[in-house]
């Protein structure tokens, strides 16, 4: 029974050793850029928002300083030269400012419009990026425990038989023999091929 388990344990050993080797570091490192990650996309919208913010500035000072006053001009233009301009001019203001207002609405609802596109799509694209460094991290920490598992098999493997068998040089001649049997497998296959098809 001894035995056995000795054999069983030295092919999980081998088994586990052949797996790829992943520094314990690398487990950090992917935690530190998945950090990272949601620093740069909050960075990201902050600067988006400030973008905007700066853009609807520049609208309210069009509106202000060009929109307006070329407005008013050509207003003037169309109205008769007998009305007294000191006397019309809240109605005046009453029939420009809702065009004003009109104009400078639609222009920020384009504007908002903009900003939640690119802020969704900057989400969008966070979420994807952080759903697969999650499903990566969780492959890193399986990789590293499996490698601490292995490390301590080997230890109870090299204690139990008193550093008699050599892990190394059993995992070569198991690789050599799968290696002869998957060859001596393939030609069965091709033989029992061959005469199936006779």
């Amino acid at each position: 029974m001894k035995r056995i388990f000795i054999y069983s344990s030295i092919l999980a050993i081998i088994f586990l050793h052949s797996c790829a080797s992943i520094p314990a570091s690398t487990t950090t490192l992917t935690q530190e850029i998945l950090k990272q990650a949601d620093e740069m996309n909050t960075l990201n919208i902050s600067l988006i928002n400030q973008l905007y913010a700066t853009r609807k500035e520049q609208v309210n000072s069009f509106i202000t300083n060009e929109y307006t006053p070329a407005l008013l001009d050509n207003f003037a233009k169309n109205l008769p030269d007998s009305l007294d301009y000191k006397k019309e001019l809240p109605n005046i203001l009453i029939s420009i400012v809702p065009i004003i207002n009109r104009k400078k609405d639609s222009i920020q609802t384009i504007l908002d419009t903009e900003q939640g596109q690119l802020i969704s799509q900057l989400n969008t694209n966070y979420t994807a990026f952080n759903t697969a460094g999650t499903s990566l991290q969780n492959l890193i920490d399986s990789a590293v425990k499996l490698k601490t598992e292995e490390k301590s098999v080997m230890t109870a493997v090299q204690n139990l038989t008193n550093g008699k068998v050599n892990i190394s040089e059993a995992e070569t001649k198991l690789d050599s023999l799968l290696t002869q049997s998957g060859s001596t497998f393939s030609k069965l296959l091709e033989i029992s091929s061959a005469l199936n098809t006779n």
